[in-house]
């Protein structure tokens, strides 16, 4: 990808941000008891899908596994359609990973619409440790975290902040208004959210999809949800306000995404005798390019 000058200050604030560990006490041990409630009320969205041309993989995916010490010839790739958007989502799942392909599709087709259309390629590589990351967009998710919807908000939440969904062009991350607002409260959601203002801000977007989708929602689930209010508030405003609206409410239809990256050989060789895929597939008419940016959060996103 391109590295433009707005994804290298994404990229170097994301380093500098993860340093920052957070003061504040956690609400509660963690979020786990969100699991039941996004099963029941965040209900699947049908979909279809096709095998990617033999031979061929995305070019993320490849450098994802490369990095991770896979070999990329034991990705297989699925052109993936959710009947709420044209544009197809592009899975790359290690054929040894810790669950079924049906999870990893059906967890990330409950995400609402709006949040999805920001998240690139869905990866889910084998580990005996559960963790996950967003690279530039993607998720990449280890162990059995590929059925987790908790940590599936929790990463396309990254794209939502990195990308500059909530706070146009710049993450609301590392903005004076989060930084304000936090300030007003007492707390944070969880233990996993002192890590950084980025990971906070994911976790605070699992806490504000909650409330948005499940009754009662997490206000009514914990009864001292008011010293993390500041915070829960500030998301939900930049979600209802930003374009399109209600990013994490479901409901309605893709207006954007962010591109499939283009294909490479899996092999590097010439010996695959079939055609490419097109190099970037054309988008449905009324569904816009997402810019990107680069960032990576593999050094905090950890699952256990």
């Amino acid at each position: 990808m391109h590295v433009s000058s707005l994804s290298a200050v994404v990229a170097l604030f994301t380093t500098l941000v993860s340093s920052q560990r957070l003061t504040k006490p956690p609400l509660q041990q963690n979020l786990d008891n969100l699991q039941a409630g996004f099963i029941n009320n965040l209900t699947p969205v049908t979909s279809t899908r096709t095998a990617y041309q033999a031979g061929y993989i995305p070019t993320d995916c490849k450098r994802i596994a490369q990095n991770e010490n896979v070999n990329p010839a034991d990705i297989q790739v699925w052109n993936v359609k959710y009947s709420d958007c044209g544009a197809v989502w592009q899975f790359c799942y290690h054929k040894n990973s810790n669950g079924p392909l049906n999870d990893l599709i059906d967890r990330f087709g409950r995400l609402p619409v709006h949040t999805r259309q920001f998240s690139r390629h869905i990866m889910s590589l084998p580990s005996t440790n559960g963790y996950a990351y967003n690279s530039g967009g993607n998720l990449v998710f280890f162990g059995t975290t590929l059925s987790n919807l908790n940590v599936h908000i929790h990463e396309a939440a990254h794209s939502l902040d990195l990308l500059g969904a909530f706070f146009p062009d710049k993450p609301l991350s590392g903005s004076t208004k989060w930084t304000n607002e936090y300030n007003l409260d007492s707390a944070v959601p969880d233990p996993y959210a002192q890590t950084n203002q980025v990971e906070n801000v994911a976790q605070n977007t699992v806490v504000t999809t909650y409330e948005r989708n499940v009754p009662g929602g997490f206000f009514g689930l914990n009864s001292n949800a008011n010293r993390i209010f500041h915070q829960y508030a500030t998301v939900d405003t930049e979600q209802r306000n930003a374009a399109p609206p209600n990013l994490l409410v479901r409901g309605g239809s893709c207006t954007g995404r962010l591109a499939n990256s283009a294909p490479v050989l899996v092999s590097g060789s010439a010996r695959v005798a079939a055609a490419a895929p097109a190099a970037v597939e054309a988008l449905p008419e009324g569904v816009a390019t997402i810019a990107g940016k680069d960032f990576d959060t593999k050094g905090t996103c950890r699952f256990n």
